[in-house]
């Protein structure tokens, strides 16, 4: 636990590694009384993390998503969270007119990245017996990922990595508002939201990696803002370029003319989906849709060019 100043109100922050990233939680604390509350809250919210790594970990052969893809065909007793990601992975691969769609994990080991990115090798798996790029677009993803009563139906190999740290996200962020909590700041790998105001009473404020944030810097309060981008998780393999954000509409195609998409909406959940689809798109397409949707985004191309939507705009300080 790191108290940040010795005055009120002050922010309780711990810092740690799970679901294979930095996580960050500040809390705003306005007595000692609230210190020891905020602290033994961490604990928890610590043990929620490995819980939900437990769920969702495609690297774990123990975890509950593991045990469903072993387990294809069949309905399956499943977790109360491992239905409601199913329930939001239905729900935004319509919205996003498919560009969302947990059937890429096949692709993903194909193309190399079939243990964890940090300490694994990165080489091209053989071909699976299903084509990933004609199964993805021949098939309705409603056909192959259902839900009945506490269970669930994986008819292909699923990996929500694309989701699941936006939703972690958001029920940490629910945990703390039912303990009463109205100012914190919750960072998972940069999947962020931040509730009320901070230390100074002020609204939190967060730059986007690769811009100097002495020309773009956001005030947020009640809000998420999520990265999807390519800076980290990239790699080469024969002489292609491929990195981790798999496009179900075309699994063999790897663009890389747009560095990162940043994306702030109500909930972390919506904010990580929308900044991997608009990525998917591309610049010229992703512009569209966003202007279409009158969101608040931030691309960055390979350039290292800024592209700032009018609504991101009015959130700037």
């Amino acid at each position: 636990m790191i108290i940040d100043n010795k005055f009120f109100p002050c922010i309780v922050r711990s810092q740690f590694k799970e679901l294979g990233t930095d996580i960050d939680i500040q809390i705003v604390a306005g007595d000692e009384a609230q210190i020891v509350i905020a602290n033994e809250d961490i604990q928890k919210i610590k043990k929620m993390y490995v819980d939900f790594t437990d769920i969702f970990s495609r690297f774990n052969p123990k975890s509950e998503l593991s045990k469903l893809n072993k387990n294809l065909g069949t309905l399956q007793e499943a977790s109360f969270h491992m239905r409601e990601i199913v329930l939001q992975a239905l729900k935004y691969n319509k919205e996003t007119r498919g560009f969302f769609d947990p059937r890429i994990l096949d692709v993903l080991e194909r193309v190399g990245y079939a243990d964890d990115f940090e300490r694994g090798i990165r080489q091209l798996a053989k071909r699976s017996s299903v084509d990933g790029k004609e199964f993805v677009l021949n098939r309705d993803l409603a056909e192959d990922l259902k839900l009945k009563n506490d269970e669930v139906f994986f008819g292909a190999r699923m990996d929500f990595s694309g989701i699941a740290k936006g939703y972690i996200t958001d029920q940490i962020v629910k945990f703390l508002i039912e303990k009463k909590w109205q100012n914190f700041l919750i960072d998972s790998g940069g999947d962020i939201f931040m509730s009320g105001l901070d230390e100074e009473g002020e609204k939190w404020t967060v730059d986007v990696e690769g811009i100097d944030k002495n020309k773009l810097i956001f005030a947020l309060s009640n809000r998420a803002i999520t990265t999807s981008g390519i800076g980290k998780r990239r790699w080469e393999i024969e002489g292609k370029r491929m990195h981790h954000i798999i496009n179900p509409k075309n699994p063999e195609q790897f663009s890389f003319d747009l560095k990162s998409v940043s994306v702030i909406a109500d909930s972390t959940t919506k904010a990580d989906v929308l900044a991997k689809t608009i990525f998917l798109m591309g610049k010229e397409n992703g512009i569209l849709y966003v202007r279409e949707h009158e969101l608040a985004v931030v691309m960055l191309d390979s350039r290292g060019s800024a592209w700032i939507s009018s609504k991101a705009k009015e959130l700037l300080i």
